[in-house]
């Protein structure tokens, strides 16, 4: 997506302040206001971090040690994991160029690897098995999403029983629980982080995505562009508090699923649904397959392979715990 000739630019100072506080006096990245959001250039960004050189030729193109992306593009490549951004990645004046607020809240968790300014406790962990009840969630030839999602979650939580979390289930049985009461447990527990599963449909798609909130005031994965305007689906959610944890624990989830199975990647994603929007601690979704394609049931209608997926969300969850408890 080229930027016009005429664009109305001026300087602003963003102050990294989420990094520790050593880190951000020293830390202050440039950006330019064009047409009405604040960008930075993508090879000031990467100097920053420390990523290396651009190992690309192609102008529209930027590859870097721990970050490939794309101009006019939304999804980038972070860390070996696909991630969607709040705006698409602009080419102006022989630079690419992408939005202060995807710096902030997508990248620099991960490339700060979590770290917090102060550690982070991770003991209680509230396990949000999709749907039940009434509710079935979707199906594929033989396989159910509410059965399924139960028997992973079980799966889940026996996996980090083991390594001494406090672990509760939304639901423990096929019951319908509306999601306004799947949040208020896990405010009732107490709960530290709030993971909810669920299986996907969509014909013949495949692959595993996670999903965690937009950014306050920034747009959800499944939003459009026209030019640099967007379906407004802009606001500010309860969980927002924990942007930068929630992105971080996205991430180190669908890492790992994506390592313990060697399924498509189909990124961290961003969305407003009810279970990650108004939990007040750390939340996402996960979708660990399709139902709707016949491979992928196969898999998951397999114990081995939802005993894998139990391990590798399990063994996210110990990632984003070593990377929050850090300073």
């Amino acid at each position: 997506m080229k930027l016009p000739r005429r664009f109305w630019i001026h300087f602003v100072v963003i102050v990294v302040a989420c990094l520790p506080a050593a880190v951000a006096l020293a830390a202050a990245l440039h950006s330019r206001r064009i047409e009405g959001g604040d960008y930075v250039p993508v090879s000031e960004v990467a100097q920053y971090y420390g990523l290396g050189r651009n190992a690309s030729d192609d102008r529209d193109i930027a590859r870097y040690r721990e970050l490939e992306l794309q101009s006019e593009r939304r999804d980038v490549t972070l860390n070996g994991v696909q991630h969607w951004l709040s705006a698409p990645i602009y080419s102006s004046q022989g630079k690419l160029w992408i939005s202060s607020t995807d710096v902030l809240k997508a990248l620099d968790p991960v490339l700060r690897q979590g770290r917090a300014a102060k550690p982070l406790a991770v003991r209680t962990i509230v396990l949000d098995p999709g749907h039940g009840g009434n509710d079935r969630g979707t199906h594929g030839q033989t396989g159910i999403e509410k059965t399924l999602t139960l028997d992973l979650a079980k799966r889940v939580k026996d996996q980090l029983d083991a390594r001494g979390f406090q672990v509760y289930l939304t639901r423990a049985t096929d019951r319908f629980v509306p999601l306004e009461n799947r949040t208020d447990f896990a405010e009732q527990k107490k709960a530290d982080i709030f993971v909810s599963i669920h299986l996907n449909s969509g014909g013949n798609a495949e692959g595993i995505e996670t999903f965690c909130l937009p950014p306050a005031n920034a747009v959800s994965t499944a939003a459009t562009f026209r030019g640099w305007q967007a379906t407004r689906d802009r606001t500010s959610d309860t969980c927002n508090r924990n942007d930068e944890q929630n992105v971080w624990l996205a991430h180190c989830v669908q890492k790992s699923l994506l390592q313990a199975t060697g399924a498509n990647d189909r990124g961290v994603r961003r969305a407003h649904f009810v279970v990650i929007r108004d939990t007040v601690c750390p939340a996402i979704l996960v979708e660990a397959g399709f139902l709707t394609n016949s491979g992928e049931e196969r898999k998951l209608l397999n114990a081995e392979h939802r005993d894998r997926l139990a391990k590798a969300i399990a063994e996210g969850v110990l990632s984003y715990k070593a990377g929050a408890q850090k300073q």
